[in-house]
């Protein structure tokens, strides 16, 4: 099924827009992963070698939300290094016409500097190029991930 699918991307690069910005009724962090769902539903099929998710499904959707958990990560800055990892829960998934919608939240501050991770079905498509927008701090910084690239750290000052 892959391999026959395969050629439908020759018109669109997969890909993911990340979006971590604080609610200002609640005061929490949100994170909104998007993602095209036909990819998606290819990506999350392959990396769970499960043929029948589907993201019609909430079971999918679900499989969907716990896969993008173990792939995306908000961490401090510790020195030089990466630190702890913010404790981002993870809310749930809905789809959104042609794009299915993944929300985590994290109930406090991010710290001025940190290191993100976004290996969103990297894993499947090597080709996949994930966009992370941060909306903090009275600025937006967006970051790339592509090819190889593991962690960027950023500065939200």
């Amino acid at each position: 099924m892959l391999c026959i699918a395969m050629p439908s991307f020759a018109d669109r690069q997969p890909g993911s827009l990340s979006t971590v910005k604080v609610n200002p009724a609640t005061g929490n962090v949100e994170i909104i992963h998007r993602l095209h769902t036909h990819d998606t539903e290819l990506g999350i099929m392959a990396a769970l070698d499960d043929r029948s998710l589907t993201m019609d499904q909430l079971v999918g959707r679900a499989q969907l939300a716990l896969y993008i958990e173990d792939r995306f990560t908000i961490a401090v800055v510790d020195g030089d290094e990466i630190g702890a990892p913010l404790n981002l829960e993870l809310l749930g998934a809905e789809l959104d016409g042609e794009f299915v919608l993944v929300y985590q939240e994290f109930s406090g501050e991010i710290p001025a500097t940190i290191y993100v991770r976004n290996d969103i079905l990297r894993d499947v498509f090597p080709e996949q190029v994930n966009h992370v927008n941060l909306a903090l701090g009275g600025n937006v910084r967006s970051l790339t991930f592509k090819d190889r690239d593991r962690w960027h750290r950023t500065s939200l000052e």
